[in-house]
């Protein structure tokens, strides 16, 4: 198994290097990810289904990918499910929380979602055990719409 961290800014790509580096692991690019004994590579993503093509041609599809806290404004939901929708394997899932302070309401999110044929269940929220009880900062499942 391999994970990847990304970012779009520069800046924080470097700080990402930097913090797996410092605790002792090995960082693969995409030509050596599948060839060597590193199993984290830190690649910049760009959202949006161009830049994410691209980034399929490099790193394939992903079984899982967890976003947090990366939405900030309504504008921006779009351009992130663009690319979840190509970087997603079909039978792939989406976790999904956002705990800063956002102008980005939920439901916009779970709008956006079906938009791109994703769900969403209330039945598979996950909670941080300190947040359970309030409700607060839920863990989002997405999962392709199933065709009937």
């Amino acid at each position: 198994a391999s994970v990847l961290i990304t970012d779009g800014d520069h800046q924080v790509m470097k700080n990402l290097r930097y913090n797996v580096e410092l605790n002792g692991l090995q960082l693969a690019d995409a030509a050596t990810l599948k060839s060597s004994n590193a199993t984290i590579s830190c690649p910049q993503l760009i959202w949006g289904k161009n830049h994410a093509i691209k980034f399929v041609e490099w790193y394939g599809k992903q079984d899982v990918i967890f976003a947090t806290d990366c939405v900030y404004i309504p504008q921006s939901v779009s351009p992130l499910f663009e690319t979840i929708n190509e970087l997603l394997d079909p039978s792939g899932l989406f976790l999904f929380v956002n705990t800063c302070a956002s102008a980005c309401p939920m439901e916009d999110v779970l709008n956006i979602a079906t938009e791109f044929g994703f769900v969403s269940s209330d039945d598979e929220l996950w909670y941080h055990d300190d947040d359970r009880e309030k409700k607060k900062h839920p863990v989002h499942v997405f999962r392709r719409r199933k065709e009937v």
